[in-house]
């Protein structure tokens, strides 16, 4: 089989997995009171450049849902992007664990929010008193287009968000690749851009099972230990959480990691362009790559056992929302084997 599904059916990285049986030498504190997660914390200062608030939970749903439920109220709206993750795959998580913010979708291109319609969404939000209470942003970066945004986009939609005292949320679930492609500083991307608490994800990229929660904004943090235990998500073993951490950040590892499974897509993307029947909506900037194909090539690659993922059509053109257009999403890894890129690319020339 030849599997681009997704980053997540990848292996872990050998560093993080060395550093986590080292971790299973000796009994430590619990609930994250070892030195372990000290270390893990202050490395994670170290590369944003900032004193921050760091919790670490297994999922990226958690880490999404716990951030916003720290920065929106349960009477508040949170706009997110009309193709993002917390909107169409987290099963309303943030909405449950937020004890019921509401989920409010805003207009892609590309994957990022429009400035004009998230400006028109704050326009006609209600706002009397009785009404629901404009809170926080959430964007993602990269977006779930695989495009990313430069950093006087974020400030750009910052001051929209302004205009209503939004809090911003950051979706990293793919933010090494994000900084392996652009050669940024973590914190021209984040906090300098405007962004009060990201989600930041490694699991995609090499890790096991970790996602931290940062609060650049440590003001916002105070209640989220509590959001954390009371939704069951404080682990006892915290050092296996935090021991992935290390060997993620160390040497630099997470940015070797994301910077490979991007050239891989880039090769990916390149092999693709050149037929004829093949469209990329958008450029190919990090792992991801986007196709358009008939649906006749769809059932093709599914009878060569070739495994991508069906991408929802939202952000296209409504040409391509016809049942003979199949959309597709393709994603390398760190680990991924250029041989199967050339092998597919040999495949689809037998179409």
């Amino acid at each position: 089989m030849i599997d681009f599904r997704s980053d997540n059916v990848h292996t872990i990285a050998d560093p993080v997995l060395k550093e986590m049986i080292e971790a299973n030498n000796n009994t430590v504190a619990s609930y994250g009171g070892d030195e372990l997660t000290k270390n893990a914390k202050e490395m994670l200062s170290e590369i944003f450049n900032k004193e921050i608030d760091s919790f670490f939970v297994s999922t990226g749903t958690a880490a999404n849902s716990l951030s916003l439920a720290s920065i929106t109220p349960e009477y508040g709206t949170i706009f997110c992007g009309s193709d993002s993750h917390i909107y169409l795959e987290e099963c309303n998580a943030p909405e449950f664990f937020s004890n019921s913010a509401k989920l409010y979708p805003v207009k892609t291109e590309g994957g990022k929010i429009i400035y004009g319609e998230l400006e028109k969404a704050l326009l006609f939000h209600p706002s009397d008193e009785f009404d629901m209470v404009a809170s926080s942003l959430s964007i993602s970066q990269a977006t779930e287009a695989g495009t990313i945004y430069k950093q006087d986009e974020i400030r750009n939609l910052k001051n929209i968000a302004d205009s209503k005292k939004l809090k911003i949320h950051m979706d990293g679930a793919r933010f090494a690749n994000v900084v392996a492609a652009t050669d940024k500083k973590p914190q021209e991307l984040t906090w300098e851009a405007g962004v009060d608490v990201m989600s930041f994800g490694t699991t995609k990229n090499g890790t096991m099972s970790a996602e931290a929660v940062i609060f650049f904004n440590t003001n916002l943090s105070k209640k989220t230990n509590l959001y954390i235990k009371r939704s069951g998500h404080l682990l006892s073993k915290m050092r296996f959480i935090s021991s992935q951490i290390i060997g993620y950040l160390k040497n630099d590892l997470w940015i070797e990691l994301a910077r490979s499974a991007n050239k891989k897509a880039n090769l990916l993307s390149e092999n693709l362009n050149k037929f004829d029947f093949i469209h990329l909506p958008w450029q190919t900037e990090i792992n991801e790559v986007f196709i358009i194909v008939p649906k006749e090539l769809e059932n093709y690659l599914k009878n060569h056992k070739v495994s991508c993922h069906n991408w929802t059509k939202i952000s296209l053109d409504e040409q391509y929302h016809k049942d003979n257009y199949s959309f597709l999403r393709l994603v390398t890894s760190f680990n991924s084997n250029e041989d199967d890129i050339y092998k597919l690319a040999e495949m689809i020339e037998n179409f």
